[in-house]
């Protein structure tokens, strides 16, 4: 098994976009829960499947800086942000997705607004809270919006979706106001009054985007980095760290250049890539590495019971007595040793275990179980990625 390095640093290839330039690195610090109390895997191969299957549309469809927003991952292992919106703040909880960028809300009563039951943000009730004009940067930056009160107020309507799937979108007016990370006030954070939304988010008040875009969480804070630690118990928070303490981003590409399965080693996804996600719950590798690994596996794996799979896990075993090899992703800055928990994962209430990688006819993944006890930090102005071990239950 190869020994893990303090620390990996490898480089990014941004998708789509140019990261911003950044002047101030200061640190903030918010949490983040995880939207179910443990990982249904069958829940989570079908969530997992519809964000690969946007995720890759998106690369297909992009044309210059152009950013088309995401379906959701909204159940089967996604993770909800806490934080504070307005003066007095009030306390709210939304979907922290890493493939989007805008912020936003329920305002208001919002009865045609989903998920219905969760609090929403009253902008009368605050008295930083302030409507954005037509004028604004922020406005400009929408894909698409609508000027009314004579230019006093941005009217937006924010799809998550294809054009081909009309049911998945955000619509309302921004608005700028003072958010509370942790115990920091940070002023005029740009974002999304929602009035009417259709679509999955999870059982929150909305969505934080932390893509890379400006009109995300990350680019309105101004820092050069962030990163998360997911905790291994889905019922305890995982840090989520902006700044100069960073400890996660839009997707990013990294080269992966072989795996190794036990005493095999097989060829990666090499410049074609893979991108770390922590919106997709399980782990996905395009051809020919999945194959590969996939034979390197089984090879290793003739002592154990295999059980028919389903949900798309090809490779699963009875569970009693169990041991699994070994699997190591070698990246070009280095690799990552991964806990068996990361990789192989037992199937709900069953006495069977299954390798959490899938085939992908598109893009290679690395999501968020795999990335589970890792420290991932995401330098946006350096164009760098690092990640080590850590105990994110204690972090």
């Amino acid at each position: 098994m190869a020994a893990r390095p303090s620390m990996l640093v490898v480089a990014i290839t941004f998708l789509l976009a140019a990261p911003p330039a950044f002047a101030e690195q200061r640190g903030f610090r918010a949490t983040m829960t995880r939207t179910e109390p443990a990982i249904n895997l069958t829940r989570a191969a079908h969530k997992s499947h519809e964000r690969l299957s946007m995720l890759a549309a998106r690369l297909d469809a992009a044309s210059g800086t152009a950013q088309t927003p995401l379906q959701l991952d909204s159940g089967g292992g996604a993770y909800d942000m806490t934080f504070s919106i307005g003066t007095p703040p009030q306390q709210l909880s939304a979907l922290a997705d890493t493939g989007s960028d805008l912020i936003w809300a329920k305002c208001g009563a919002c009865m045609r607004c989903v998920p219905q039951g969760s609090p929403s943000y009253y902008p009368n009730k605050s008295s930083s809270f302030s409507k954005l004009p037509c004028s604004s940067s922020l406005c400009r930056d929408l894909p698409s919006s609508q000027c009314s009160a004579g230019g006093a107020e941005c009217d937006y309507k924010y799809s998550y979706g294809l054009a081909s799937d009309p049911h998945h979108y955000t619509q309302g007016y921004l608005g700028s106001e003072t958010f509370t990370l942790g115990s920091d006030a940070v002023p005029g954070i740009g974002f999304g009054c929602t009035t009417m939304s259709e679509g999955g988010y999870g059982s929150g008040s909305g969505l934080v985007g932390l893509g890379s875009g400006p009109l995300s969480l990350v680019s309105q804070l101004k820092v050069g980095a962030f990163s998360y630690c997911l905790t291994s118990d889905a019922a305890k928070t995982s840090p989520l760290l902006f700044g100069s303490g960073a400890l996660t981003s839009t997707y990013y590409s990294v080269n992966l250049e072989s795996i190794s399965i036990g005493a095999a080693t097989t060829p990666g996804t090499g410049r074609s890539g893979i991108i770390f996600d922590s919106g997709t719950t399980v782990a996905f590798l395009a051809e020919p590495a999945y194959t590969l690994a996939k034979a390197a596996l089984l090879s290793q794996t003739t002592n154990l019971t295999r059980v028919p799979g389903t949900d798309g896990y090809d490779v699963c075993f009875q569970t009693s007595g169990a041991v699994f090899p070994s699997m190591v992703l070698h990246f070009d800055g280095g690799d990552m040793d991964l806990p068996t928990e990361n990789y192989f994962r037992q199937v709900d209430d069953t006495a069977v275990s299954c390798w959490i990688v899938q085939k992908s006819p598109s893009l290679s993944i690395v999501g968020n179980i795999m990335q589970i006890n890792f420290h991932i930090r995401y330098d946006v102005e350096k164009s760098m990625l690092s990640f080590q071990p850590a105990n994110c239950d204690s972090f």
